[in-house]
C-alpha cells in the first residue's frame, strides 16, 4: 500500500510529481512531467497552478515556480515536504473512513457521509477503493465493519498510524505503568522510539480488544511453534496482570499478538534481542530462516571478512524481517522502491540485486509467504535484504583497483583522469589511479589497444554516460 492511494486521483498525481521533482534534483521540464504523469500539457498546467496555491500557506519554506516549460521546487533546510503530504493524507475521506472503523468498530453510512460531507454514493465508491487497498492485507470492509484476521487488522492500523505519526502523543499514567511492567518483567529497557511504538500498539489494542468474536484461526496455527518460547511464557502473566483493569477476559491470542509485536516490530533493541536469541529455540520457522539466511550471507562475503559484531547486527535485522514475513501480509510503503534500487546501483560495487534474489528464494522456501507482486510486504522484504547487504558491503574491506591509461594530450589526460576518479570514487571500495605496469588491477580504463592479462574497458567518447554506465557494470562484476 502506498499512501498516495488514500488520496483522490489529482492529489495523488500532485504528490507523485513533487516526489519525482525532489528525486530529479528539484527541476524538471514539461516533457519529462508529461511522461511521468501521462497527462496533457493543459492538465499539467492546471495541476501545477493548484499546487502553487496549496504551497502558499507555507510561505518561503516551500515554493514551486513554473514558466510554462520548466517547473522548479525549492525549500528551506529545516522544512520537510512530509508536512504537506501528511496534511493531505490526514484530511482525505479514505483515511477518515479507516479511522472511523477503528474508533467506532462499525460505521453507519448515513451518519459518516454527513460527517465527511459527501454523498452516500460517493462514500460507497471510496469504500470500494479502500477494499482494493486492503486486499493485500487480506482485509475488507463489509456491512460497515472491517473483516479479516484480527492480527492483520491490528498490524495494518499500527503500520498506517505509525508512518503518519499518529496515535502516540501524551502518554497517560496507566499506559506508562503497563510499559514499565513489560520492561521490568522481561528485564528490558526500551529506547524512546520503542516506547512510542509500544504506546501506539497498546492504543490499537485497546480499540480492538472488545470486538466480539475476532478471527484468529490462521494466526493461531502459525503461532503453534512459539508456545514454548521463553519470552512468550514470561509475557503471559505480565499481560494478564497489566490488562486486568480493562474488565475483559484476556484471551490467549492477545498475549500471542503482543509477543509477535515485541519481537518482530522493531521494539527490542539489538542488545535486548541478543539476550533473547540465546534462549529462544532455533527450530521455530523464523529462527531457522534467520540462521539459513545469515549463513548464506556469510558465504557470499566470506566468514573471515565479517566481524562478530557485524554478524550480530545482521542477525538482529533478519529476525525483524522474517517475523513480519511469517506472520503478516501487506505493508505500508513509506519509501520509493524504484529510487532505492537506483541508488544502490549508483553506490555499490557488487551485484547486490542477484544476492537479494537468492535470499528471497530461500525465505520463500522456508516461510512460504505470499510472494507475489500484490503483497507489498514481499516487495519491501527485498528492500530490507538490500539494506542488510548494503551495511555489510560498506563495512567489508573489499577493494576494486582501477587503473587509467590514456593516450591524450597531457591537459586532456589529466582532466579526464580527474573526472573518472570523481565519478568512480563514490562507489564503495573502488580505488582509482593512473595505470602502473608494476601493479595489478581489476580493471583498466583506456582509449587505446592494450595487451594485458586483466579486464579492459575502452572508452568511446570522453565523459559519455554510456561509458560510465558500462564501467560501473564491470566494476560490480569484478
Amino acid at each position: 500500500m502506498r499512501f498516495e492511494e488514500l488520496l483522490e486521483k489529482k492529489e495523488a498525481k500532485q504528490v507523485y510529481l513533487i516526489k519525482q521533482l525532489i528525486i530529479a534534483g528539484g527541476q524538471m521540464n514539461v516533457h519529462e512531467i508529461r511522461k511521468v504523469l501521462e497527462l496533457t500539457k493543459k492538465s499539467i498546467d492546471n495541476y501545477i497552478e493548484e499546487l502553487i496555491e496549496d504551497f502558499k500557506p507555507y510561505g518561503k519554506c516551500c515554493q514551486l515556480t513554473y514558466d510554462g516549460a520548466t517547473i522548479t521546487f525549492s525549500k528551506t533546510p529545516d522544512f520537510s515536504i512530509e508536512e504537506f503530504e501528511k496534511a493531505l493524507y490526514l484530511n482525505s475521506p479514505k483515511y477518515q473512513i479507516l479511522l472511523a472503523l477503528l474508533e467506532e468498530k462499525e460505521i453507519s453510512p448515513v451518519r459518516l457521509s454527513q460527517e465527511l460531507k459527501i454523498s452516500e454514493s460517493s462514500l460507497s465508491r471510496k469504500i470500494r477503493d479502500l477494499n482494493k487497498i486492503l486486499k493485500e492485507f487480506d482485509l475488507r470492509i463489509w456491512q460497515g465493519k472491517l473483516m479479516g484476521e484480527e492480527s492483520q487488522i491490528r498490524y495494518f492500523y499500527f503500520q498506517l498510524l505509525w508512518y503518519l505519526k499518529q496515535g502516540y502523543a501524551q502518554i497517560s499514567a496507566r499506559e506508562s505503568h503497563i510499559i514499565e511492567n513489560i520492561e521490568r518483567g522481561l528485564n528490558l529497557e526500551f529506547m524512546s522510539v520503542a516506547k512510542r511504538r509500544v504506546l501506539l500498539w497498546l492504543r490499537v489494542t485497546k480499540q480492538r480488544m472488545t470486538i466480539p468474536d475476532p478471527q484468529y484461526k490462521q494466526f493461531k496455527e502459525k503461532f503453534e511453534p512459539y508456545k514454548r518460547d521463553p519470552l512468550y511464557l514470561k509475557l503471559v502473566p505480565i499481560i494478564r496482570r497489566s490488562f486486568s483493569f480493562y474488565a475483559v477476559e484476556i484471551k490467549e491470542e492477545e498475549i500471542m499478538l503482543h509477543f509477535v509485536f515485541l519481537t518482530g516490530m522493531s521494539v527490542l533493541s539489538q542488545k535486548g534481542f541478543h539476550a533473547y536469541s540465546l534462549q529462544r529455540s532455533k527450530m521455530t520457522p523464523t529462527a531457522w530462516c534467520d540462521s539459513i539466511i545469515l549463513e548464506t550471507i556469510l558465504r557470499i562475503y566470506g566468514p573471515k571478512n565479517i566481524r562478530k559484531e557485524l554478524e550480530e547486527t545482521c542477525y538482529y535485522h533478519l529476525s525483524q524481517i522474517h517475523l513480519r514475513l511469517y506472520f503478516f501480509v501487506g505493508d505500508v510503503e513509506a519509501y520509493d522502491r524504484n529510487n532505492i534500487w537506483q541508488l544502490e546501483e549508483t553506490l555499490s560495487t557488487s551485484n547486490i540485486q542477484s544476492h537479494v534474489n537468492q535470499l528471497l528464494e530461500l525465505s520463500a522456501k522456508e516461510l512460504q509467504p505470499q510472494s507475489n507482486e500484490q503483497n507489498s510486504l514481499w516487495a519491501m522484504t527485498a528492500i530490507k535484504y538490500l539494506s542488510v547487504l548494503s551495511i555489510i558491503d560498506i563495512r567489508v574491506n573489499r577493494e576494486v583497483r582501477v587503473g587509467i591509461y590514456l593516450q591524450l594530450d597531457e591537459l586532456f589526460k589529466e582532466a579526464t583522469k580527474n573526472m573518472l576518479t570523481l565519478q568512480l570514487n563514490s562507489l564503495n571500495g573502488v580505488i582509482v589511479e593512473s595505470f602502473d605496469e608494476a601493479k595489478h588491477y581489476d580493471l583498466v580504463i583506456t582509449n587505446t589497444e592494450l595487451d594485458l592479462d586483466t579486464k579492459i574497458y575502452r572508452i568511446t567518447e570522453l565523459g559519455s554516460a554510456y561509458d560510465l554506465k558500462e564501467i560501473k557494470k564491470l566494476i560490480r562484476q569484478a
